[in-house]
């Protein structure tokens, strides 16, 4: 019996080691989910800031009467939220699914 335990234990070392490189594989994983997600705010984050910024770009031409750089700049305010509501619904379509089978 005592002979056979470090043959046991031998034979069971290879998928103790598989099981672990698989567990921090999956941590790997998550992390690198993470820093997506992380980006992914941090770009929404960046793309808020410049509809910010363009709205008051938007304003000061309003009150110049700027009209041909204000319809541009509503051309361009207007993509600006397109992508951004763009990003959201890929946000959601990539989440959605996760967040509805944990709660």
């Amino acid at each position: 019996m005592l002979l056979r335990l470090p043959l046991l234990l031998l034979l069971l070392l290879p998928l103790l080691l598989l099981l672990l490189l698989l567990l921090l594989l999956q941590l790997l994983l998550l992390l690198l989910l993470l820093l997506l997600l992380l980006l992914l705010l941090l770009l929404l984050l960046l793309l808020l800031l410049l509809l910010l910024l363009l709205l008051l770009l938007l304003l000061l031409l309003l009150l110049q009467q700027q009209l041909l750089l204000l319809l541009l700049l509503l051309l361009l305010l207007l993509q600006l939220l397109l992508l951004l509501l763009l990003l959201l619904l890929l946000f959601l379509l990539r989440f959605l699914p996760f967040l509805l089978l944990t709660h």
